[in-house]
């Protein structure tokens, strides 16, 4: 095959993984490239020896590189809203029943509480969860 060849072949699997972005093309794409750098240097005459090195190139790419790009392309989802207060400790600034509402104090923010077990007041409390507009909590544990 020609360089040209390779750059529609190089082509071809870039733009199936814009409408795939699996990463699977994109290697693809990439060894293409090389293989037609090496039959443009002339380093590459026969079509089997530039398969093998299509294949060895697109072997090296998936099992090397495509982890790594996985790894840093991975969104950490952090929440931002009141999602994010599940986990966080605070102080009881009321009493908390499960038949009464109490406040407890988050991140400097006072919230209505609810909690399974009685919780007195100035005791540290850990969020466990939400429930509308209201903070579920329990004891922390010390």
């Amino acid at each position: 095959m020609s360089a040209v060849q390779w750059i529609l072949v190089a082509v071809l699997c870039g733009a199936v993984e814009i409408v795939s972005a699996g990463f699977w093309f994109l290697w693809l794409a990439l060894a293409a490239l090389l293989v037609a750098g090496g039959v443009s240097l002339t380093l590459l005459a026969s079509l089997p020896s530039q398969l093998l090195v299509f294949a060895l190139i697109t072997l090296i790419f998936v099992v090397f590189t495509r982890p790594l790009v996985l790894k840093l392309i991975k969104s950490n989802d952090t929440f931002s809203n009141v999602n994010a207060l599940v986990g966080q400790h605070g102080i009881s600034t009321t009493s908390i029943s499960p038949l009464h509402y109490g406040q407890v104090k988050v991140n400097g923010e006072i919230w209505t509480a609810v909690a399974v077990e009685e919780i007195e007041m100035d005791v540290r409390i850990v969020v466990t969860g939400i429930d509308g507009v209201k903070l579920v909590v329990k004891k922390a544990v010390e």
